[in-house]
């Protein structure tokens, strides 16, 4: 991500502009650091001069336990106001979820599309983010045509973002529209059941891979910190070679730790596709089958297990992964808006959030018990005040400039 190239809080400061008159107190020349460093990292840009200096001032005359709120509440509030917000910070941190490579390049993969601009959305209007995987609500560009077969529209969208014809921090911008008359298909479940995330994980594959990254997304757990070898094999599909290079310890000991426990939990996924009706037009479709490409190379292990609907269950609620934070009520359901609750009713939903929104911020990972105390601390606060997006990155912002000088 282009927002995480660099990595310490000394060397943004350095970079940032001087305000002020020689011979300034440190004083107001500690407020001025505070006041810009968190307006920039939630603007991506510094605030006016004009600004800096009122807001410093407004720092330094507060009683010692009121600057915070003048961080929160003058300092936070203007930079959350600004277009930047949505165009940079909030863009970048939506764009992660729009490709399978981790590592994204100044260009990402995809600019804009429905799941982009439905993350976009739900933090501009401060949603309750569990929906994210489960509600029946989308975002379209004002005036835009939605289309099931292309992105032509956000396409076009994400091109007046960059000439400034569009501002996202406009709330006419982007319009909430429920999904299912949008889509045409006969369930919702947040950007599970967008065209954008389609395109991503269910084009081609085995419906396994919007698990893994979903998983890893709002988790923040890839398949490897899941694996557990001793969940038993018996949902493992006939795809999964038992003996991989003649070796069947290597599937026990090795391959059976993932399989495990994706394969049962993947079943949600049973029923969807991503489909090319023409040489020119693709598409998410939902049916009330099994897609054919669940149980393709059936021959691998013809006794393997054979998708047959989308009822899911969750063997990861016992074993080494039991307490990893999973809601014990939760584990089985049908289809895609169950299998969505499931995940972000867990308590690593709020503390992945937390810390996909620290690194973004704060520019710093949790490696340090400093970043982790203020990543458990985030996340707590997110799950206590209404799971809101745009509050989690306003008060990670305050969190991290409180670090400044340490």
């Amino acid at each position: 991500m282009k927002n995480f190239a660099s990595g310490m809080l000394v060397s943004l400061l350095l970079s940032l502009p001087a305000f002020g008159a020689a011979g300034d107190d440190a004083e107001l020349a500690a407020a001025r650091s505070k006041v810009i460093f968190v307006f920039k990292r939630l603007a991506g840009v510094p605030p006016l001069a004009a600004d800096v200096e009122k807001f410093a001032a407004q720092y330094k005359a507060a009683p010692e336990a009121d600057r915070e709120k003048v961080l929160r509440d003058i300092v936070a509030e203007a930079a959350l106001k600004t277009d930047s917000f949505y165009s940079t910070t909030v863009l970048d941190f939506a764009q992660v979820e729009a490709s399978e490579e981790r590592d994204l390049s100044d260009i990402p993969a995809v600019s804009m599309n429905d799941t982009i601009a439905t993350i976009i959305g739900y933090v501009r209007d401060s949603k309750d983010y569990r929906a994210i995987l489960t509600g029946d609500t989308m975002y379209i560009p004002a005036g835009a045509t939605y289309s099931v077969d292309n992105n032509t529209a956000y396409e076009t969208f994400y091109t007046g973002i960059k000439n400034g014809t569009v501002k996202l921090a406009d709330p006419a911008a982007l319009v909430e529209s429920p999904q299912l008359p949008t889509t045409g298909l006969s369930a919702a479940a947040g950007i599970l059941t967008t065209r954008g995330f389609g395109s991503v994980y269910y084009d081609d594959g085995t419906n396994r891979s919007p698990v893994r990254y979903t998983l890893l997304n709002y988790i923040c757990k890839d398949m490897e910190e899941l694996s557990d070898v001793t969940r038993t094999d018996v949902f493992v599909r006939r795809d999964v070679d038992r003996a991989p290079g003649g070796d069947a310890n290597k599937f026990r000991s090795e391959c059976v730790g993932c399989h495990a426990g994706m394969d049962p939990y993947s079943k949600a996924f049973a029923y969807i596709d991503f489909v090319r009706p023409t040489a020119t037009t693709a598409r998410v479709a939902l049916g009330t089958a099994p897609v054919a490409k669940v149980n393709k190379n059936n021959d691998t292990f013809p006794t393997g297990a054979t998708v047959a609907d989308d009822s899911w269950m969750n063997l990861w609620l016992e074993g080494k992964n039991a307490d990893a934070g999973w809601d014990a009520t939760k584990k089985s359901g049908q289809g895609l808006k169950s299998w969505g609750d499931s995940v972000t009713s867990t308590k690593m939903f709020p503390e992945c959030m937390a810390k996909r929104v620290y690194k973004t911020v704060c520019l710093r990972d949790n490696r340090t018990a400093k970043d982790q105390a203020s990543i458990a601390s985030l996340a707590e606060h997110f799950a206590t005040s209404g799971f809101n997006m745009k509050d989690l990155f306003k008060e990670t912002a305050i969190e991290c400039a409180s670090n400044i000088g340490m």
